[in-house]
């Protein structure tokens, strides 16, 4: 297996979560540019009225993570998919890309061959842009950043530990829940300073 292959993605992975993700991340949400239009909904805001009877559906940024995180931990491929957009992407140890739901659905089931353990702090996320209708902003995207451990097996069976950060990019679907655009867990290209063995 490549060293590609053996430090996936990572919010790609709360796994694990420690007492800063239970509390929550750092919230910060810009306002729309339009300074006469009600403020922007907070992240707190009452569960969009048509995401109610989608109970595995994520209505925040913070509760994407936490389903990919438990999704991760049981293994459910299936389930990963679901959280991401057909065009979602995942970048790789090297800064290649991979793309889509096929590509990201055979990462993954290689990825759970070397048994991962993921541990992931969010530390900040941003919410922005979007399109106001009425009292409602919807279609905004947000970048959730933080930091990583991971343990996994390598090739030979032997446990290997990673740290690094992360920033990923989630969006607001028309129905007020969110799906992954990317997950990048090498910003900010894929370079070896940002994962650290």
């Amino acid at each position: 297996m490549s060293k590609i292959k053996l430090t996936l993605s990572i919010t790609t992975s709360a796994i694990v979560f420690t007492a800063v993700s239970i509390a929550g991340p750092t919230f910060i949400q810009t306002e729309m540019a339009n300074a006469s239009a009600p403020a922007a909904e907070s992240p707190a805001a009452a569960v969009p009225e048509n995401s109610k009877n989608m109970p595995d559906a994520a209505r925040t940024p913070a509760e994407l993570l936490q389903l990919l995180g438990e999704r991760i931990k049981a293994k459910d491929v299936d389930g990963i998919i679901a959280l991401q957009e057909p065009e979602a992407a995942i970048v790789n140890y090297d800064g290649s890309v991979i793309r889509g739901h096929k590509e990201i659905r055979a990462f993954y089931v290689d990825w759970f061959k070397s048994d991962p353990v993921l541990t992931v702090n969010p530390r900040q996320t941003v919410l922005a842009g979007g399109k106001r209708t009425g009292d409602r902003v919807r279609n905004r995207t947000a970048s959730i950043m933080g930091d990583y451990s991971l343990e996994q097996a390598g090739p030979d069976g032997t446990r290997t530990r990673f740290t690094g950060n992360f920033c990923d990019t989630v969006q607001e679907q028309p129905n007020g829940t969110w799906l992954y655009l990317q997950d990048n867990p090498y910003p900010p290209h894929g370079s070896a300073a940002s994962a650290h063995h």
